[in-house]
């Protein structure tokens, strides 16, 4: 096999290795390690709403405007401890 074929080969690999991981662990690590973190789903009740300083939860706690990240996809993102601290907060586009 030539160079150039055994570079486009792990070229290859390593782009399919992380699309797939991008896919599903966008989560910065400094928010909860893969553990702590969900979408937020309005069926289930899991309501956010806009508020001048930021977003009030469902259950009355809020988000700062200013602490709030970029969600990469429509939806709001909750990263909390056990006991219902907030690490991480990611707003949809648009919702700023």
């Amino acid at each position: 096999m030539s160079h150039r074929a055994i570079l486009r080969l792990v070229s290859s690999v390593i782009t399919l290795g992380l699309s797939g991981a991008m896919a599903h662990d966008w989560y910065p690590v400094a928010c909860c390690s893969q553990r702590d973190c969900r979408h937020l789903e309005e069926a289930k009740g899991e309501t956010v709403l806009e508020t001048p300083g930021g977003w009030q939860l469902w259950d009355g706690r809020t988000v700062a405007r200013g602490t709030a990240r970029l969600s990469p996809d429509s939806l709001f993102h909750l990263c909390e401890l056990p006991d219902r601290r907030i690490i991480c907060f990611f707003a949809p586009p648009g919702a700023s």
